[in-house]
């Protein structure tokens, strides 16, 4: 690998350390590496050691993108890459971190392993997120983790019908629902209720958030499938109160958001359809030969750790 780009968490001082280290020692290895990193990262960095570059141009040409930050910091790079090919190589300076695995005490080593060639490279599941408006897509998006339908500012539930490939899955009336990929699956999935689905699985996870009835529960469902999202509920039913006691008919409409991977937001209209299918692309991540998917899930959510008893603070005398 000639050409390594880093994206960074800018704002994360340790990160930015961590940046600098990793520029450097790349540029010191025999292997004559080329470093690329971001235009606003505020480090001290010669232009000799690293190259600079906006981020969204910044995977061009890139052998490999290091992402030094948290699972935020890697959906950002994720972005950035697109449908491109490229592998992203995760290093954690978060508080969880189930995107950036590899922890910063091993950055180098692992770094030394992959100039090596001693890595592997997992291909995951996209999701392709379309809306349609009056018959015409006024939206087309990729994603890696999950789309999620939700209401807006208002404490109300939404009523929405489900179809996959055509056949009637369900209605529900909740907060709104979730379509995680396998990855997507340990974020906003997880909280709401839905399984862990490991990376090398073919399907798609909806998980309603908040449904009024408790039985609508989360399901895995084929992966070639399209899930198909329309609004069941008119406008007019549920006036919304505006301010000075006036009834607006309208509003309750554009008190509806699709939030793509929890970065990008776009309100919803009466009579939008969502449609949700595997994308065509797959994601690039790589990985440390030693790397274990199970060793991740078994740190990150602290399965096995003894329990400490809980006891009483001693009463003051």
């Amino acid at each position: 690998m000639q050409n390594i780009g880093i994206i960074t968490k800018k704002s994360d001082p340790h990160a930015l350390e961590a940046t600098k280290k990793l520029a450097q020692w790349l540029h010191e290895q025999e292997r004559q590496v080329t470093v690329t990193l971001d235009t606003a990262l505020a480090v001290d960095i010669p232009l000799a050691i690293a190259k600079r570059r906006h981020q969204d141009e910044l995977p061009q040409d890139q052998d490999l993108i290091v992402v030094i930050g948290g699972d935020g910091t890697f959906l950002a790079a994720f972005r950035a890459v697109g449908i491109r090919t490229i592998p992203l190589l995760g290093i954690n300076m978060g508080r969880l971190g189930f995107l950036t695995e590899v922890p910063l005490d091993a950055m180098l080593p692992t770094l030394t392993k992959v100039l090596a060639g001693q890595y592997r490279i997992e291909g995951r599941m996209l999701l392709t997120v379309s809306v349609f408006r009056h018959g015409e897509e006024v939206l087309s998006h990729c994603v890696m983790n999950d789309v999620v339908l939700h209401k807006g500012a208002l404490a109300r539930m939404i009523e929405f019908q489900v179809s996959i490939d055509d056949q009637f899955v369900f209605s529900a009336r909740a907060d709104g629902l979730i379509i995680a990929t396998p990855t997507g699956s340990t974020a906003y999935a997880l909280s709401a209720g839905g399984p862990i689905l490991h990376p090398a699985i073919d399907a798609l996870l909806m998980a309603p958030i908040c449904p009024h009835t408790l039985t609508n529960r989360p399901i895995a469902v084929p992966g070639l499938g399209s899930i198909r999202i329309t609004f069941t509920s008119k406008p007019g039913n549920n006036p919304v109160t505006a301010p000075g006691g006036r009834s607006s008919q309208s509003t309750e409409w554009h008190d509806r958001l699709l939030t793509l991977d929890g970065q990008t937001g776009f309100h919803l209209m009466e009579g939008d359809t969502i449609l949700v299918r595997r994308s065509p692309h797959r994601l690039q991540v790589l990985h440390a030969p030693t790397r274990n998917y199970y060793t991740v899930l078994r740190e990150k959510l602290h399965w096995g750790e003894q329990l400490g008893l809980c006891t009483e603070p001693p009463s003051p005398r």
